[in-house]
């Protein structure tokens, strides 16, 4: 990367990446006229037809094509870098490793009202109050402009009135609050958008003597200030997030940042409540919830350092940061902290990447933690920092099995279920339900063809949901009626098979008519605040019963929760996934770290029909060590991650036989290293999905390095190749390096 001199130099030539799906970076000539180039500076260029935006990369005094045959850039943006250098940094090594165009990973990384060329500093807030002049002067001079004049009395109402407060209003209204300011009606007031301190008791808790050894350990690598990274692996309400707190709190006394990662949107409130009563700091949330104008003004505030504590999802490790000085990872484990489309990175690798560019430290949290980092802290990679209480001193939860082949269960609720679930009410405690499959029946069969209703768009089965009286695709959509009759042989004899969440409710309903119950899901949760809502519903003991899918698995504090209720935990133990038995493992033991978290002891029931399953010896006794052990062996014996390296190439198209062709031409044209392996080209497990059929091609290696230089040579093949570039244009393709979901 070259640096750049103060001097602004008109024919010098600047390397820019654009949004586009190409590996490569473009040069420009700089324009006559604008900033000096900056490295890390938007610039607007010409790109074909099309005028785009895009990152200054390197500025340079020649380039590799002719001067003659270079355009002039039509405009550079900033007169500074939009990215620190350590965030340039960490974002050309996303590109390398994750063999992403450099220009989408750049676009990602920035707000998208930034991308639309619009300036770093949002706007300014304005604020109208009536002057001197309008206080006293008769409205009758007004008649004539009813508009004006009914803006005026709305101010006689209040002391001052901002955008927001007209925004049901006609577009007409700032026409006349101007009209009204140049009249002298009305003073206006601009200020800057501020970020606000707040001023709070700390609520700190007394450290056990677990925590207190962890906390030392941490903060001894915090002031060393240096990198470390390391896992913080405790036991559901072990109080990781004290320990949390207590680095942050170091950090900040420093004058420092802190980035808080967390998988899902739906913990952000309850862990933003809990920041926010311990400390006194400005704090920025960022997550999908957010609006364009919200991500903006929270990206700005941690640009400049005015929000000391930031809080987000996957995207938020992408945020500037000026005093960056402690990234949390919590829930480390969590597969959401993976982007599935686009620029297909993991959030926590890119942020213990990022932790070393900045020469800071990094803590992941989890009860579970995958094997990769698991397996790091084995071997001394990562510290490791373990608690293997719970903070309050109360027992973990007491796990048991229901045999489902001895115990029938009628809509998904075994009488061992019904009689745990009847005691718990009668306790005055609160009882949580885990199903992962929502809708009311996953399957309507035709009992006369035994045929089932199928999507027409994808390989699956239609959900019924019997309260909608629709039939839907959870793949792609689609929805329906419910049928009556079968559209194969025309007899009325369907019948409704299996359970989601919706039929376990109306079950409970039926059978305890007298308790509260809330189901939390996608579907009850569909609306925005609706998931914030229930999960307060639930922490303030509202509700008698909690029913819901992994929404409410995920690291919440529900303090009433007294029994937990697995109601189906067999799917993961036959999958054709590797990684299954890992996600079973840590979804029952999320699950099951709900319950008994103050006072008395959890009790945990598990419906299964393999009660025998050499897995739930390790679940019954709370033993992730020899559990992930074990797994580890065998994945070490078959070469999987973490002792073995994997990317996926997948293909899709309207047309089964393009997408296929196009594997088994990039399969043939791939020139694998010794050591890396070419498995065969096959279907994805659901080959069709929203009309589309989808192939797949997985790539192995013992070395990462092996797997990436393979994989980059085949790539610049496919650039300059005109037969592959054809077959490659008549599909769409992606490249997943590390791939969580082999679907």
């Amino acid at each position: 990367m070259t640096s750049l001199e103060d001097s602004y130099t008109p024919n010098q030539i600047i390397s820019v990446a654009v949004a586009v799906p190409l590996r490569q970076a473009f040069d420009f000539m700089v324009p006559d006229h604008g900033p000096t180039p900056r490295v890390g500076a938007r610039v607007k260029v010409q790109f074909g037809s099309r005028k785009l935006q895009g990152v200054i990369l390197a500025v340079k005094a020649s380039s590799d094509y002719p001067p003659e045959k270079l355009k002039k850039a039509l405009e550079i943006l900033d007169p500074d870098s939009v990215f620190e250098p350590q965030l340039l940094s960490t974002l050309l090594w996303v590109s390398r490793y994750y063999l992403a165009p450099i220009g989408e990973v750049m676009e990602a990384a920035l707000p998208v009202v930034l991308r639309q060329g619009n300036q770093t500093t949002p706007a300014n807030r304005k604020t109208w109050a009536l002057s001197d002049h309008g206080r006293s002067t008769a409205i009758d001079e007004l008649k004539r402009a009813p508009l004006q004049l009914a803006i005026i009395k709305r101010f006689m109402l209040s002391t001052s009135l901002t955008s927001s407060d007209f925004k049901q209003d006609t577009s007409s209204w700032r026409q006349a609050i101007k009209a009204l300011i140049d009249k002298q009606w009305l003073t206006e007031t601009v200020e800057e958008p501020k970020l606000a301190s707040r001023q709070v008791s700390p609520t700190s808790l007394l450290l056990t003597n677990e925590q207190k050894n962890v906390t030392e350990k941490l903060n001894n690598a915090i002031d060393a200030d240096r990198f470390s990274c390391s896992l913080l692996h405790g036991v559901t309400g072990s109080g990781k997030t004290e320990v949390y707190f207590s680095a942050m709190e170091q950090v900040l006394a420093k004058g420092k940042q802190v980035l808080l990662l967390v998988p899902e949107i739906g913990l952000t409130p309850q862990l933003v409540s809990r920041v926010e009563q311990r400390f006194s700091v400005p704090i920025c949330v960022m997550h999908s919830g957010l609006n364009e104008t919200q991500r903006h003004l929270a990206w700005w505030h941690t640009k400049r350092a005015n929000a000391k504590i930031t809080i987000g999802t996957r995207s938020a490790i992408f945020s500037s940061f000026t005093e960056l000085g402690l990234i949390v990872v919590d829930e480390e484990h969590d597969g959401s902290f993976k982007q599935q489309d686009g620029v297909r990175y993991h959030a926590r690798d890119v942020a213990i990447y990022r932790a070393k560019q900045q020469g800071i430290p990094i803590v992941l949290g989890s009860a579970t933690p995958s094997l990769e980092s698991y397996a790091n802290a084995q071997q001394g990679r990562y510290q490791s920092l373990v608690l293997k209480k719970r903070a309050t001193d109360v027992m973990l939860p007491k796990i048991e099995l229901v045999d489902l082949d001895r115990q029938p269960s009628g809509d998904g609720l075994s009488p061992g279920m019904l009689e745990q679930i009847k005691i718990t009410l009668a306790q005055k405690q609160q009882v949580m339900l885990f199903l992962n499959r929502r809708g009311y029946a996953p399957v309507l069969y035709c009992k006369a063809c035994k045929q089932a209703c199928r999507c027409h768009r994808c390989d699956s089965h239609l959900t019924v949901h019997r309260r909608a009286n629709k039939m839907r695709c959870h793949h792609c959509g689609f929805e329906g009626p419910v049928q009556s009759k079968c559209n194969n042989c025309s007899a009325e004899e369907m019948v409704e098979v299996g359970t989601g969440t919706q039929r376990v409710e109306a079950a409970l309903n039926l059978r305890f008519p007298e308790a509260t119950l809330l189901r939390i899901d996608r579907d009850s949760t569909r609306r925005k605040g609706e998931l914030e809502d229930l999960l307060e519903q639930a922490r303030s003991g509202q509700a008698d019963i909690l029913l819901g899918t992994q929404l409410i698995t995920k690291g919440h504090d529900f303090p009433n929760v007294r029994m937990v209720g697995v109601l189906d935990a067999d799917p993961g133990l036959y999958s054709t996934d590797f990684r299954a038995t890992e996600y079973l493992f840590q979804q029952i033991i999320q699950v099951a770290g709900r319950a008994g978290r103050r006072k008395d002891t959890g009790r945990v029931l598990i419906q299964t029909h393999f009660p025998e399953h050499p897995f739930f010896e390790h679940i019954i006794a709370h033993d992730y060590t020899s559990f992930a052990e074990n797994l580890l062996k065998l994945r070490e014996e078959s070469n999987f991650p973490p002792f073995g390296y994997f990317a996926l190439l997948r293909a899709e198209s309207t047309h089964q036989a393009k997408a296929l062709q196009f594997l088994r031409k990039a399969r043939q044209d791939m020139q694998p290293l010794e050591g890396v392996q070419l498995m065969d080209v096959i279907p994805a497990p659901m080959e069709r999905k929203a009309g589309r059929y989808r192939a797949q091609l997985l790539i192995a290696a013992p070395q990462r390095s092996l797997l990436n230089a393979t994989l980059q040579q085949w790539l610049e093949f496919l650039q300059f190749d005109a037969d592959a570039k054809r077959v490659a244009r008549s599909v769409r393709w992606s490249l997943d390096i590390d791939p969580l979901d082999h679907y």
